[in-house]
């Protein structure tokens, strides 16, 4: 999963980074409240962990913005605060759990998989970049009429979609997508994204699956 965590302090937020990213998870940190908006409004997020109390925006401000820009991504704050009024106004502002402080890695694990487990199961469907995927039905509309995708484009489009933002390597892309765990030799991939990228090129006007040589290819809605 892609994984956000705003924190402030330093050593809670490099922790929970270490831990998150030896469960396999890719971990971004945010040192502040804008810093974490910028990252939102950039990066499809599987989780985002924000910290209450955060310099410049804090973190019911940026869950508030969420919110409003209808990112239905889901939301744990974290927080010193225990009293039952700070917990009904962080649920009132769109957050999907609470937190309090101090915590073990242990429960906040268990929150993110319980968050994820309810958002996937009443998610249907995945919005970026005037493109809408259908994950029901598996099929891709724009506003200039529907895509039509083989299966394996499909899973490949969502699976950047999911990744919008990071470097995807040919050999992650491989296990995850192809689910293989060797290499073929041949260049059904680089087929794949090729003809992925034409049918969004021609609905869409741009490319927006860039090749980023000797590294992998990167899903890039702006």
């Amino acid at each position: 999963m892609e994984i956000l965590i705003a924190e402030d302090d330093e050593q809670i937020a490099n922790s929970l980074k270490k831990n998150l990213a030896e469960e396999g998870h890719h971990v971004m940190v945010a040192n502040d409240g804008q810093e974490a908006l910028r990252s939102i409004d950039s990066i499809l997020f599987d989780v985002v962990i924000l910290d209450w109390r955060m310099p410049k925006v804090t973190g019911v401000e940026v869950c508030k913005h969420i919110r409003n820009s209808g990112n239905k991504v889901p939301v744990i704050l974290l927080t010193a605060l225990s009293q039952v009024a700070n917990k009904v106004e962080a649920l009132k502002y769109g957050a999907d759990d609470y937190i309090t402080k101090p915590f073990s890695f242990e429960e906040l694990n268990a929150r993110i998989q319980a968050v994820v487990r309810r958002y996937q199961t009443n998610s249907n469907e995945l919005t970026v970049a005037n493109l809408n995927l259908d994950l029901l039905n598996r099929k891709v509309f724009t506003p200039r009429g529907e895509i039509s995708l083989t299966g394996k484009e499909f899973d490949l489009l969502k699976y950047l979609i999911s990744h919008k933002g990071f470097i995807i390597s040919k050999e992650e892309l491989t296990k995850t997508v192809w689910d293989w765990n060797f290499s073929t030799g041949t260049n059904v991939i680089e087929v794949t994204i090729k003809n992925l990228r034409k049918k969004l090129e021609e609905k869409l006007g741009k490319n927006l699956i860039k090749s980023v040589y000797g590294e992998g290819y990167i899903f890039i809605s702006e």
